[in-house]
């Protein structure tokens, strides 16, 4: 059997025994975390055009999407509800794979939905894919980001197509059909990052793997083995498989796709870091320690001379090279002076602190001219795969007061963090703030407890019902 079929194998027959418990539970904390950020994700401009766009296309009233009353296409439901989940740069960040849940969340509970599945059945759809999801990111590699492609898109589109496939009744011939369509779907670059184009990545990667599945169920034939190449020495269409295409010659391991198939779940792992800040996941351990440093010593801006900031290449690459201005909320969440400064000023860095009205303000732009950033000799090794012995979130902070004192912080993890990982109840505290104006308070806590509970629904209904919006109309 090749890399394709192993996969899909996997996705169609592994038993629902096989899969341990503590990847239910953790798979419920996953759906607690990205249905918040979706809910406060979709009053967000891009989310708004989404819906609207979707609105005008028409489809069958087959789906919900949430934070508001509408029904749409299954795959047009899964579109919204992806660029949602991913709008307000909240959402988790799984080590050595990517942003996984933003679309796997969204992918599962429209295929639930649109499939009668029951919340066990959408769980495990998401466990499964989630899984199969992970062992092409490992395969792949850091190569796959390193050529300019922006992971979560197509990782998450062969996620979805793995759990779409899964809760639908999928055999592996079928599964292997939808992967070989979600191969030739698959995209996502880089240069959109820092705009709406980074959530439309996930929304994509959404409807991608959904159609992919609803097409493969129907008869549709493509190339069963789309993931690996026939490398015959002819270079023709035959070599071109997923991998090689995406990260060429000699970037990728088929062998890690396949590795413990059935018996690892990455989910199980302790390898989710959950955001407890919007913006460049690795930068949260130095809005922490710049938060606690505020605190601690009552830090006024007026007070501060200059703030240095040694952070890895990777967060460096990611943000301030890239994003020396916040001129938005957008490009705001990548620009590392920008956290910094907002950090000190209002002691937190949560939505209100990434608005474009927050971004705009003269106290905040003036700050963080201040703000210097520097990769230090000790760090420029933590580049790669976020695993092992590579850490991107270490980083020293420096702040030099005007009156000629300085105040120091270092640190390698953040709140949320595997290291320091967050509880339920922590989840719990950041969907309140992501729901707030959204949907009513009882229905906020209505919707956290059937989350809570989602393995003993018989139908998605009662969730979806608590996660209506206030109003059907934007």
């Amino acid at each position: 059997m090749g890399t394709t079929e192993k996969l899909a194998r996997f996705v169609a027959e592994v038993p629902s025994e096989a899969i341990p418990a503590a990847a239910f539970e953790q798979a419920k904390r996953r759906f607690l975390d990205t249905l918040g950020v979706a809910l406060g994700g979709s009053r967000h401009a891009s989310a708004r055009i989404a819906l609207e766009t979707a609105r005008a296309l028409g489809g069958n009233a087959q789906v919900s999407i949430i934070g508001h009353g509408d029904r749409t296409s299954v795959e047009l439901a899964g579109f919204v509800n992806g660029v949602s989940a991913h709008a307000l740069e909240y959402d988790d960040y799984t080590r050595r794979v990517t942003h996984l849940s933003a679309s796997l969340v969204p992918g599962a509970l429209a295929t639930g939905e649109y499939a009668g599945a029951s919340g066990k059945q959408t769980l495990e759809g998401f466990i499964v894919g989630f899984q199969a999801a992970t062992q092409i990111s490992k395969g792949l590699g850091a190569a796959l980001f390193d050529r300019g492609w922006h992971s979560p898109s197509p990782l998450g589109a062969f996620g979805v197509a793995a759990a779409a496939c899964r809760t639908m009744g999928l055999d592996a011939m079928q599964t292997r059909m939808a992967f070989g369509v979600t191969a030739s779907e698959a995209a996502g670059i880089r240069k959109n990052v820092g705009s709406m184009g980074k959530a439309f990545h996930v929304g994509h990667a959404v409807r991608c793997g959904i159609f992919a599945a609803l097409i493969a169920q129907r008869g549709f034939k493509v190339d069963p083995d789309a993931i690996e190449g026939v490398n015959d020495g002819s270079a023709g269409h035959a070599r071109f498989g997923l991998a090689e295409t995406f990260n060429g010659a000699g970037n990728y391991d088929l062998s890690l796709m396949e590795c413990d198939l059935g018996s690892a779940w990455e989910l199980t792992n302790n390898s989710t870091v959950v955001r407890m800040h919007p913006g460049v996941t690795a930068l949260s351990s130095a809005i922490d320690a710049m938060i606690d440093l505020a605190n601690e010593h009552e830090l006024k801006a007026d007070d501060v001379e200059r703030i240095d900031l040694e952070c890895t290449a990777q967060v460096a690459k990611l943000g301030s090279y890239t994003y020396t201005e916040a001129t938005d909320g957008h490009k705001a969440r990548f620009c590392l002076p920008y956290s910094m400064a907002v950090s000190l000023l209002d002691r937190k860095a949560g939505l209100a602190q990434y608005t474009d009205e927050r971004v705009r303000r003269s106290d905040v732009q003036t700050l963080m001219q201040r703000v210097r950033v520097q990769v230090p000799e000790d760090f420029k090794a933590h580049h790669g795969a976020w695993a092992g012995k590579v850490n991107w979130g270490l980083m020293r902070l420096t702040i030099h007061l005007k009156n000629g004192k300085t105040l120091s912080a270092a640190r390698s993890s953040a709140r949320g963090w595997p290291e320091q990982p967050a509880t339920w109840d922590d989840i719990a505290g950041k969907y309140r703030e992501c729901c707030q104006g959204v949907i009513p308070p009882a229905r906020i806590e209505d919707s956290i407890e059937l989350i809570k509970n989602l393995d003993q629904l018989q139908n998605l209904c009662p969730l979806l019902e608590a996660l209506r919006g206030t109003a059907s109309k934007t």
